[in-house]
């Protein structure tokens, strides 16, 4: 999965929204219970709250984590750039259980 975007309804990929942070925490924090990874994704005004998730998930599992930032340019006649984060939790093999 390394160096791919991710797509809307790949498993263990969380695309940030309106809802309360909390939702979305539980969220990361139930996939890395299941498996090792977890991509976190929000466009716009929503990155912050993507960073406060992962940063706030990062903390409970002990995770690693890399970010991919990125701008996209949403309609062809209006060409204004729309920031993108991407950020990638990965729990550490022999780290501390999620629980």
């Amino acid at each position: 999965m390394k160096g791919e975007v991710a797509r809307p309804g790949q498993a263990n990929t969380v695309f940030v929204g309106r809802k309360p942070t909390a939702i979305y925490l539980a969220k990361v924090i139930t996939l890395l219970a299941e498996s090792d990874e977890v991509v976190i994704v929000a466009r716009g005004r929503l990155v912050l709250k993507a960073i406060s998730v992962a940063v706030r998930a990062a903390k409970a599992t002990n995770c690693d984590y890399q970010v991919l930032i990125d701008e996209e340019v949403l309609g062809a006649e209006v060409g204004r750039p729309i920031p993108r984060i991407e950020i990638r939790l990965v729990r550490p093999v022999g780290g501390r259980e999620v629980g």
